[in-house]
Formats: structure tokens, sequence, C-alpha cells
């Protein structure tokens, strides 16, 4: 028998919620760490790993400040888990590794089998720095009850998803149904979209083909002719057709909960984890809702526009400082295994990464996860730019602005203006 001494590595991972049940975030890193430990003692290995580390619960910013200065003053830290968003400052400040090399290594194994859109979220200027741990979807809810006493078939309820993602039902075909429903009195609003600033707009940005960011460039593009469009529908919303409250933002949460659920509004630009909260607290069923809502793309407005979802997938990075990268890295591949994910995505309300997720029996039987991974190749992302929630907080005041009743030409020049004045040389203003 021979005797050796084992040595002990610790990787750190400093991980995130915010929300409470993405608890698996941390929990799916232990487990892989004690897969491997099993592996090493059975391959007579003198070496174990020790996981350490956090899962923070307090909010994005208290996270993110942490992780900055965990950064500048090089702390140990190995693994890092945050939204895609960052990867655009962090990689730029060259605080987190490209893993292009490291994915094809274990491209056969692990990662052929993930969505390939969400790749997409993992990018700055072409290298890939990040994997992806979860996602969600934004569905556009449109209440079928309504639809019914409009004198809709059920076959025709039943079909209108696939030609929503067909392109053959638009955003103004939807305008003329809501229109009718809130006329008839059947609902007394026909569209309710986020109240606050945040990123669901966006999609309306997609269904018009307006493309905001110039990836090559990372710059950020405001086209005055393809923005007045978006504008105007906005205007139009609350102003023409009426179909949208003058007072959407500013809402109360609870209060766009209440009457989305209670069957006030005919369609509903939400989230997939909005089903949950529906369940949890306000009072329904998982079947009342089936019975209540179908689940589409936001749909296309213009020709050049498409059916689309946004999506912002939590994901893992390695830190520039860490001492172990391949080590950092395998743990996050023995944690993207399909049944660690799987339990993360039915714990906290997210959809699956893997395409072997959606084989498990759990899966089949969750209405929402099944109908939120349709939506799923229907994907964008916000761009991975750190100036993104100064062009973002700008072009949300414009949003309130037109709904408020300024007209759309006049926020057009206005939010040009402020996005050159305050972004320089980050934005192309295109003028015609």
């Amino acid at each position: 028998v021979t005797f050796f001494s084992v040595k002990t590595i610790t990787i750190t991972a400093w991980t995130v919620g915010p929300d409470n049940p993405s608890y698996y975030r941390f929990e799916n890193l232990k487990a892989a760490v004690e897969r491997l430990n099993k592996i090493l003692e059975d391959s007579g290995a003198d070496i174990r790993v020790k996981l350490e580390g956090f899962f923070n619960t307090t909010g994005w910013d208290d996270f993110k400040q942490k992780v900055v200065f965990g950064f500048q003053a090089k702390q140990k830290f190995d693994i890092l888990c945050s939204g895609h968003d960052d990867i655009g400052a962090w990689a730029k400040a060259g605080y987190i590794i490209p893993l292009d090399d490291y994915i094809k290594k274990y491209w056969d194994e692990v990662y052929y089998d993930i969505i390939p859109s969400l790749w997409e979220s993992t990018k700055f200027l072409g290298k890939i720095y990040a994997v992806p741990q979860d996602t969600e979807a934004r569905p556009f809810y449109i209440n079928k009850k309504v639809l019914k006493k409009l004198g809709w078939s059920d076959e025709e309820i039943n079909a209108l998803p696939e030609k929503i993602r067909k392109g053959e039902f638009t955003l103004f075909d939807f305008v003329e149904v809501a229109k009718e429903a809130v006329n008839k009195g059947l609902v007394e609003w026909g569209l309710y979209h986020r109240p606050k600033m945040g990123i669901d707009y966006f999609q309306i940005f997609t269904s018009f083909g307006v493309d905001f960011y110039d990836e090559e460039k990372g710059i950020f593009v405001f086209n005055k002719k393809e923005m007045y469009k978006v504008y105007e529908f906005f205007y139009n919303l609350t102003n023409v057709w009426k179909i949208t409250p003058k007072a959407m933002i500013g809402t109360p949460w609870s209060s766009v909960h209440k009457d989305v659920t209670s069957g006030k509004v005919l369609a509903w630009m939400g989230g997939t984890w909005n089903w949950a909260e529906w369940i949890k607290d306000y009072g329904k069923t998982d079947e009342e809702l089936q019975e209540m809502f179908l689940v589409a793309p936001t749909p296309k407005a213009t020709a050049e526009g498409k059916p689309n979802t946004l999506s912002h997938p939590v994901v893992y990075m390695i830190p520039s400082h860490t001492k172990y990268p391949d080590l950092a890295f395998l743990i996050i591949t023995l944690a993207t295994d399909p049944k660690l994910n799987f339990k993360h995505a039915i714990e906290s309300g997210h959809l699956p990464i893997r395409w072997q997720e959606t084989v498990f029996p759990e899966y089949r039987k969750n209405f929402i996860m099944v109908e939120g991974t349709k939506l799923l190749p229907f994907s964008s992302f916000i761009p991975n730019d750190d100036k993104f929630n100064e062009f973002n907080r700008i072009i949300f005041d414009g949003l309130s602005a037109v709904e408020g009743g300024t007209l759309p030409g006049k926020v057009v020049d206005d939010v040009a203006k402020r996005l050159k004045n305050q972004l320089k040389d980050k934005v192309v203003i295109v003028e015609e």
C-alpha cells in the first residue's frame, strides 16, 4: 500500500440570484465539485477540490459593485456568475477571459447541446466570454377567453401562436383585434407593457426591424426614420387607438398583474416567470392560466421586422486573475449537466439551456416551460455594452414622453440630441 499526501485546491465562486429561488446557481457548482472529487478519488489522484464562495440575494447593483471591487483588488475568486450584459464592460477592462478554446475542448460531450441562440448572448467582439447558466423568455400573452367572446373558433385560437411565429399575424393585426375588444366592452384595455424602465420594450424595436447596435464597431445606432415608426406606435397605443392607458408607465406592478389575471386586458407583454407569480401571489391555478392565456412571440410589425422575444441569460465567467482557469472551467462544465440545470430551471421558474432537458418527463408536464422553450429560437438579447443603461434611460424617457402625448417627431429629435450629447462617439445618428 502506498501512502501519499493529498493536495487540496480551493476554488471560490461568487454567484447571484438576486431572487432566492435561483440558489442552484451556487448549489450546482457544489454538486459538480462533489462529482469531480469522486472521480479524482476513484482514479487514485493526489488532488482534491474544495468549493467556497457565496450566493448573493441583496440585489444586482450591490452584487456588481462587489464584483468590480473584487476584480480591482484581485480578491480570491475563480468562478463568477452574473448577467450576460456585464460581459462587455468586464471583457473590455480585461477582467474576464475568453473561453472559445475551453468550449471547443468539451464541445462534443457537453456544449453541442446548448440551445444555439444562447451563445449569441455570451459574445463580445466575436469571442465567447461565458457559459450560459439559465435563460427565460418574454411571451406575448393573449387572453383566449376574450378571443372566444369575439367569435373566434377554438381552431383559430389554437392556430394563432403558429401564425405569429410565421409572421402571418402581425402587430397591426393585433391592434385591430384589441380595438374591437375594447369597443365591444369585453376588456378595459387592449395591451399592457412593463410600467418601468427595463428591456421588454426593445421587442417592439425588433418587430419593426430596428437594429440599434453595431456589433462590429461596438456602437449604438439611432436611425431617426426607423425610430419614428417605433415611437409613433407607442404614441398611437395611448393617444390614438387608446388600447393602452396613458398612465401605463408608473402603474404599480401589483395593479398590472391584477388587471392581467382578472381579464381586464386582452394582451400582456410579460415574462415566463410571471406564471409562477400569478399562481403564488394572484390566486390562480396552472389549469386556470392555461385556459386563459395563449403564449406567443411578440408579433412582427413590418416586412423588415420579425416575431421575437427577449432573453436575459445569466452566465458563468472566469476572472483573468484566477490561478486555476482550467479547473474552474471543468467545474462549470460539470455543473452544466442536464439534470443539475433542470433542477435549477424547475425551482426558479427559468427555462432549460440544453435540449437534453426537454426530454425529462417533468419538463413535458410543465406547460409554461414547454411553451417558453418554443420561444427561444426567436430570442434576441440586449447588447453586452457598458453604456447600454445610459442608452436605455434616454430611449425610455422618449417612450414616456410619447405615451404622455408628445408628438413622435419631436421625441425623435429630442432623443437623438440627448444620445449624441451623452454618448458622443458611442452612438451614430442616422438622419434619413
